[in-house]
């Protein structure tokens, strides 16, 4: 990682992204292809190319760095293979190691003497989800004077990484760096989603034991208590804001069961949401004095304030 700790240290001395580390810019960029890590993207020149080997938390990663500097400006990819993949839980809790991966590993030693130097922290925020070409996160980076957007995507145990990176009003070409970035990888399909248990014998009106609408029911569900969900430190740290979507059951036995995801967030917001609606304490619903269980959508807003 020795040309990007370098360039970034630079950057730290004198206030803005690197700028001392330059190439001719050319209309044409050229494409970097690798059919052993199943990628291909391009960059304004050839990159130098390094061994990259990063250890953290569950994610053992190896594989490597492929960098290309041009008028200020850093664009990098890492191609890594994670060892230890199978220790790990979903795809969504993944995506959160993987982010602490960049984060604190392959960022770690180039952020400090920025923050120090400057005095303005240095952080990386969480703005999107990613499908294309590979499920995956983007999040924005700030250091300093600079700025820069990070772009995590997984398959398997294989874990890409894209960095484009310039001082605010240095030129850069962002979007045409990852625009063309593709892997040779077919992403597993999405699991269906089971929503048997709400739609079943919807047409019969007089089953009790079904689960009802809202708008069927004679009398909706009370909710007694109900403690707000909390927010996770790493949610915190990566500044993730958004509101997450619930559907749940609140069953005539007093349970909430049969909770989905509708709409989520990453870094432990979804399941805190997922655990405060575990805890809520109702009445069930009735329906012609039968009590019954009813569905409901939930919406837990997250802010920083």
């Amino acid at each position: 990682m020795r040309h990007l700790i370098s360039a970034l240290i630079m950057f730290a001395a004198f206030g803005s992204w690197p700028n001392l580390v330059q190439a001719q810019n050319t209309k044409a960029w050229v494409e970097v292809s690798s059919g052993n890590e199943f990628f291909r993207v391009s960059m304004p020149q050839q990159p130098v190319e390094a061994s990259q080997h990063t250890r953290l938390g569950d994610i053992d990663a190896t594989g490597t760095r492929y960098e290309a500097f041009t008028d200020g400006a850093e664009y990098a990819l890492w191609t890594l293979v994670d060892g230890h993949h199978g220790s790990l839980r979903g795809l969504d809790e993944y995506l959160d190691a993987c982010a602490d991966l960049v984060w604190d590993g392959l960022l770690n030693t180039p952020r400090d003497p920025i923050s120090d130097c400057k005095r303005v922290p240095a952080a990386m925020t969480y703005v999107k989800e990613l499908s294309l070409p590979l499920p995956g996160r983007e999040y924005s980076l700030s250091m300093g004077a600079g700025a820069g957007t990070v772009r995590i995507f997984v398959a398997d145990a294989r874990i890409y990484v894209l960095l484009a990176a310039n001082s605010p009003n240095g030129p850069w070409e962002r979007q045409k760096f990852f625009e063309s970035f593709s892997v040779f990888i077919v992403p597993p399909s999405p699991q269906p989603r089971n929503d048997s248990t709400i739609a079943a014998d919807a047409s019969d009106a007089t089953d009790y034991n079904r689960v009802f609408s809202a708008s069927e029911v004679t009398q909706k569900l009370r909710i007694l208590s109900q403690a707000g969900p909390s927010y996770p430190a790493s949610a915190s740290r990566y500044r993730v804001t958004g509101t997450v979507v619930l559907r749940a059951v609140f069953s005539r036995d007093g349970t909430v069961t049969d909770i989905q995801v509708i709409r989520k967030l990453p870094h432990g917001l979804t399941g805190a949401a997922i655990k405060a609606t575990r805890g809520i304490s109702f009445t069930p619903a009735t329906k012609d004095g039968h009590a019954v269980s009813m569905s409901m959508e939930l919406q837990y807003d997250f802010n920083l304030f």
